[in-house]
């Protein structure tokens, strides 16, 4: 009978124990990430904006009236649906259906886009903290109107868009 009720007892210590532990480990989970952190993933962040304005602007030099539903795949193999890490993001008459605000954070961008102004967060998405990144998007080339047939031929001072970015901030 001792023996029984001292096993009884470390099984009720050791269910505590852990029960406090995953609570612990839950509890971690939800503290926003340290300022250090957050720096780092704007530098990733700028260097991934740097990269992608210089693919932008070599497809924009490169579409021609002659190969524009080239150029239009191309761009969308380039901001793939698939990748939630950059978007292009809109709500005068986006290319796809799918190129619409998608969350709140996009909501929000985009209307302040449409006003030409960026717009930054860090928000923790399923269990996973981000930094996240909007730049506003005007009718800046001429080339824009050649895939956005409803864009006045550019450039213009028009905001339509944004390119959001989406940066994890690492451990």
């Amino acid at each position: 009978m001792r023996l029984k009720k001292l096993v009884s007892y470390g099984i009720f210590v050791l269910v505590l124990v852990i029960g406090f532990g995953l609570t612990a480990i839950a509890r971690g989970s939800d503290n926003p990430p340290a300022s250090q952190q957050i720096a780092i993933a704007q530098q990733t962040s700028d260097l991934m904006l740097n990269t992608l304005l210089a693919a932008l602007t070599q497809e924009f030099d490169e579409t021609t009236v002659d190969n524009v539903e080239q150029g239009k795949q191309s761009i969308s193999l380039i901001f793939n649906d698939r990748n939630k890490d950059m978007r292009l993001v809109g709500t005068v008459d986006p290319l796809e259906e799918n190129d619409r605000p998608s969350d709140n954070f996009e909501r929000q961008a985009n209307a302040l886009a449409l006003a030409g102004q960026a717009y930054t967060s860090v928000q923790r998405v399923n269990n996973q903290w981000y930094y996240r990144r909007s730049i506003p998007l005007s009718n800046f080339r001429a080339e824009c109107s050649l895939c956005h047939t409803n864009f006045p031929v550019g450039p213009t001072s028009d905001w339509v868009g944004a390119l959001m970015l989406r940066v994890p901030i690492k451990d």
